[in-house]
């Protein structure tokens, strides 16, 4: 069989199984139909035809906005989404020139950037992407499937068996590459015992975040006009925030969020008196003249964790992974769709220049630690603060850098370089490290910023943006 373009001649024959055929699944199966002749992905659900719910994702109920970083990263894995995600609905909204940020210390200039964020239904964006991944003939999906454990033993993983959950009836499914992206429900350590591996380490760090999500239709004006809106909990004071984003056939969705001993009700009334709560009054003013769509939706159990592959003397041969199966984050801070893209865009970077050899597993998870290390740095730092969290106490180190990051943010709220600096960061687009660039470092360490005449004031976040 000859080999095709962009695959060594090691890969020929080979097939790749994917356990989850969600949001991270799916691109991964993108990625392996590029390097082997057959993938087949293992879904426990039957996935709708169109953008409806999905039985096993309940966060799917929940606001979600992809930053531009990893709506990037999903234009070079499968070309064209961007524009199919657009057509289906899907807005793009520069940040934070369409996105009006509220920060302890005020909110951001509105000025346009070209960083932006992908703001619709969590529905639609796993939809569109299976819909593009499943038009290819090598990738194959077992729905209504769920997983029993892995094949093979602690040297290499070889398959999985899995179970067709209509029928009952038990199978085997064999692989050269068994990539899990189960998400935040995984069972990876429980599967990996059964063949025989030691525990997998882990680190939790838990602030109690809660959500509560609703719908609402806005007049068709007001939904035009209305920019997101993002009210960051500040963990050190009421520990309340809220989200509006505009979304798909002309809706908004509203998110409340609450961490321990602040959590948001779940029931509709008290969905609306806890926006009175929020640091300011504009998601309650906003939503006192749309029309509710349906019941609130409340979310709990939304920690920081993740799994120390790292730790473990020796990685199995033929095994990753990825996404929430790997590293879950505390979803307020809005990464765990972009940095599932970034550890497919890692796997496809090790294919890519070794192919499927021996060992390639054990550095493709090292690179899916990598990718993650930043956005965990930022939600466990942030996290941290919260007086009541579970977990590590905070460094010296990390109260340094966490100083810092006050500075730059108060800098920000009259400054719009160090605004789209920061939003940079935030957005996973530039490392942290480039918060020490002269342009930021100076205002924040001089304690103020350039006011740029003309821009929205602190208390007028709905104002035009700034050209």
């Amino acid at each position: 069989m000859p080999t095709r373009p962009g695959r060594g001649s090691d890969t020929v024959g080979q097939h790749g199984l994917v356990l989850g055929g969600g949001f991270a699944g799916m691109l991964t199966a993108q990625v392996l139909a590029q390097y082997m002749d057959s993938v087949t992905v293992v879904e426990r659900d039957v996935p709708p035809d169109g953008p409806e719910p999905r039985k096993g994702l309940p966060q799917a109920r929940q606001s979600h906005l992809l930053m531009g970083a990893g709506a990037r990263t999903v234009e070079e894995l499968l070309p064209g989404t961007l524009a199919a995600w657009a057509e289906a609905g899907a807005q793009l909204l520069s940040a934070p020139g369409d996105v009006a940020f509220l920060t302890k210390f005020g909110w951001l200039p509105r000025v346009w950037h070209e960083e932006f964020v992908v703001s619709c239904g969590r529905d639609l964006l796993d939809w569109v992407v299976r819909r593009e991944v499943l038009r290819n003939p090598r990738v194959r999906l077992l729905p209504h499937t769920e997983v029993e454990g892995l094949l093979g033993d602690a040297e290499r993983v070889t398959g999985a068996r899995v179970r067709e959950r209509g029928t009952g009836r038990s199978t085997t499914v064999g692989a050269s590459l068994v990539v899990a992206a189960t998400g935040r429900s995984s069972h990876v350590e429980t599967w990996l015992a059964g063949i025989g591996l030691p525990a997998v380490p882990d680190e939790v760090i838990d602030a109690g975040t809660a959500y509560a999500t609703r719908l609402f239709r806005p007049s068709p004006e007001r939904h035009r006009r209305t920019p997101g809106i993002v009210m960051i909990a500040n963990v050190t004071g009421d520990a309340t925030g809220g989200v509006l984003l505009p979304v798909e056939d002309g809706r908004w969705s509203a998110t409340v969020i609450g961490m321990r001993g602040s959590e948001p009700p779940a029931d509709d009334d008290a969905f609306l008196d806890f926006t009175k709560r929020l640091p300011h009054p504009a998601l309650a003013e906003l939503l006192a003249d749309a029309a509710p769509l349906g019941p609130s939706r409340g979310f709990r159990r939304l920690v920081n964790r993740r799994l120390r592959f790292d730790r473990l003397p020796r990685h199995p041969e033929g095994f990753v992974a990825l996404g929430d199966a790997a590293c879950v984050l505390n979803p307020s801070h809005a990464h765990g769709m972009t940095v599932a893209a970034f550890g497919v865009a890692a796997l496809r970077d090790l294919l890519r220049q070794y192919g499927n050899i021996p060992g390639v597993a054990g550095r493709i998870q090292r690179a899916v630690t990598r990718v993650t290390e930043t956005a965990w740095q930022l939600s466990v730092g942030d996290d941290l603060r919260h007086p009541s969290v579970i977990g590590p106490r905070l460094s010296a180190a990390a109260r340094v850098q966490n100083a810092y990051a006050d500075r730059v943010t108060r800098a920000a709220t009259t400054d719009p370089a160090v605004a789209r600096s920061m939003v940079d960061v935030i957005a996973l687009a530039r490392p942290a490290t480039s918060l020490a660039a002269p342009r930021v470092l100076v205002p924040a360490l001089l304690g103020r910023g350039r006011r740029t005449t003309g821009h929205p004031g602190p208390a007028d976040p709905l104002a035009p943006r700034d050209a």
